[in-house]
């Protein structure tokens, strides 16, 4: 699990602090949380989680069955959800009302579609507090930290092999160059490497790639050769 507070904070008029945001970032996509933890001054009050999650790949992807849920409260009730929204193609976004009970703590976690080969899932955990947080958390929060960014290139193409290269670890279609790197599974599982890969790829036949643009150049995630999909792992 990787959590990352991005500190800001935000005091209610009713005297409730939302402080910093909760990161994972394991896996291709992203989760963010804010805040990664609230302060109230009684129970029984309720409170607002944004829960945002970046895509790497634009969605709907093959693997779109991924989720965002919440799991493990202790001494919190989640009493209230919206609906899943895509913002666009690399972004959701959903809210949950959460009523506080007492100190406690509520996961929230974003699963990845079934046999998706970018990750299992990203999971934060979010602290709730009766009281005041001290005036080293209230400090601490005035430092901010950016999110990272992810790579939003996207492509894909259908066409007839141009050149396959082994030395250069590529295939060209339509003049673009797709880089074919590390581990592969076929449609039935089975794992290939990267050489394995490309030799599947035939000079003269149409195949289709979904492609992102990373460090310079296209690397293909997903091949598509006389309809059997290939997925880089």
């Amino acid at each position: 699990m990787s959590e990352t507070s991005v500190t800001v904070t935000v005091v209610s008029n009713a005297g409730v602090y939302y402080v910093g945001s909760a990161i994972s970032h394991e896996g291709s996509d992203l989760l963010c949380v804010v805040p990664a933890e609230v302060y109230v001054p009684k129970t029984g009050i309720e409170v607002t989680l944004n829960v945002t999650v970046k895509f790497k790949h634009a969605q709907p992807c093959p693997c779109s069955d991924w989720q965002i849920l919440t799991e493990n409260p202790k001494n919190v009730e989640v009493i209230d959800e919206t609906e899943t929204e895509l913002k666009d193609p690399y972004t959701a976004f959903k809210q949950y009302v959460v009523k506080v009970l007492g100190n406690g703590t509520l996961d929230v976690v974003f699963k990845y579609g079934s046999e998706c080969p970018y990750g299992s899932e990203e999971r934060v955990t979010i602290k709730f507090y009766v009281g005041t947080p001290t005036n080293e958390v209230l400090s601490n929060a005035s430092a901010q930290t950016q999110l990272p960014e992810l790579n939003t290139t996207e492509k894909i193409v259908e066409g007839v092999v141009q050149e396959v290269n082994v030395d250069g670890r590529y295939f060209v279609i339509d003049g673009t160059t797709f880089a074919v790197r590390g581990k592969w599974i076929g449609p039935n599982g089975e794992e290939y490497t990267w050489r394995e890969m490309l030799s599947l790829i035939k000079v003269g036949e149409k195949v289709k790639v979904r492609a992102v643009y990373e460090d310079g150049e296209w690397k293909a995630v997903e091949i598509v050769i006389n309809g059997e999909i290939f997925t880089k792992g």
